[in-house]
Formats: C-alpha cells, structure tokens, sequence
C-alpha cells in the first residue's frame, strides 16, 4: 500500500475545488471517495501497478462471522486489506464533527475501522483516512496518540491545507 499512496495523493490532491465544497458545506462523503478510488484502482490496475483490487470483499473473523471491507488490493501478489474513512472535521455548518468526534470508540468514528481489521486473521490491515480540511498538529497528535498498534505512515506537512490523506498501517 505505501508504494501507491503517492498515486492517491496525485489523484485526489489536485480536486482542491472538490475539497473547498464538501468543507463549506460540512459534508462527510465516503461514497463520493469509494467511487473515485474504484476509477484510481481501475486505472492502476490496467497500467500494472497493482495485480487486482475487489470492491468490498467477503471476508471472515477468527470466529467466523462475516465481514466487510472496502477494499483487498494485491501488489506485486501480496494482498492487502482496506478500510476507508471520511472525516470532515470543517463543522461550517455547526456540526459536532472535529478531530476528536472521530476518534471516539463508537459506530461513527474511525476506531471501529480499525476493530474490524483487527478481527479479521489477515496480514497487511490499512485504513486510509481522507480528513478536511487538515487538521492542526496538536490535534492530530492527541488524537493519534490514542491507538496503539496503529501508525500513520503519512506526514502533515506534505498535504495543503484542504486535505490530509492519512494511511494507517
């Protein structure tokens, strides 16, 4: 996953108008993000960067149970396993959706995200997180400082102040 996320930013980061919309109108799209990665990975797919990519897979915890997933991605035959969030954290329209909404342990925020991969008995678990407008440092140290095994592998400082596009593994 990491050796395409700069396909991803080249891919959203230029959409600046797009981003300016959805935080003046405080809007949380996932499905508008899911439906432009399936074109991203349609593409990727036909120039070879990655072998295969399947929209919402049928996958299984340790205890059976069904499971859903946005993506499996394979790269180079090793598959992957992706969850993704919206965060819009602009609250333009006085809604309680910042930084730290998000980071709750509810059916909401991005912490069940990462529950969900951790159930499932796979390898390579990535949730990747489209948050806007940027959020500040401080913020989003305290927020991140809250999962334990998770890392962020992408750095503020490389976003503008739109988007940050974050990949957790």
């Amino acid at each position: 996953m990491e050796s395409i996320i700069q396909h991803i930013d080249e891919w959203f980061i230029p959409k600046k108008e797009y981003f300016y919309a959805f935080i003046e109108n405080d809007s949380r799209l996932e499905g508008w993000f899911k439906a432009e990665l399936i074109v991203l990975f349609s593409k990727l797919s036909k120039e070879k960067v990655i072998d295969i990519f399947y929209r919402e897979p049928k996958l299984y915890d340790k205890t059976g149970s069904r499971k859903q997933i946005d993506f499996s991605i394979t790269i180079n035959g090793i598959k992957h396993y992706l969850e993704l969030k919206a965060l819009c954290i602009s609250q333009s329209k006085g809604t309680p959706r910042n930084l730290p909404f998000y980071f709750r342990n509810d059916n909401v925020g991005i912490i069940k995200d990462f529950q969900k991969l951790e159930e499932l008995g796979v390898n390579n678990k990535w949730v990747l997180g489209f948050i806007y407008p940027k959020p500040n440092e401080k913020d989003w140290i305290k927020e991140t400082n809250k999962l334990d095994q998770w890392k962020c592998l992408t750095k503020l400082e490389n976003y503008p102040s739109y988007i940050f596009i974050s990949l957790f593994h």
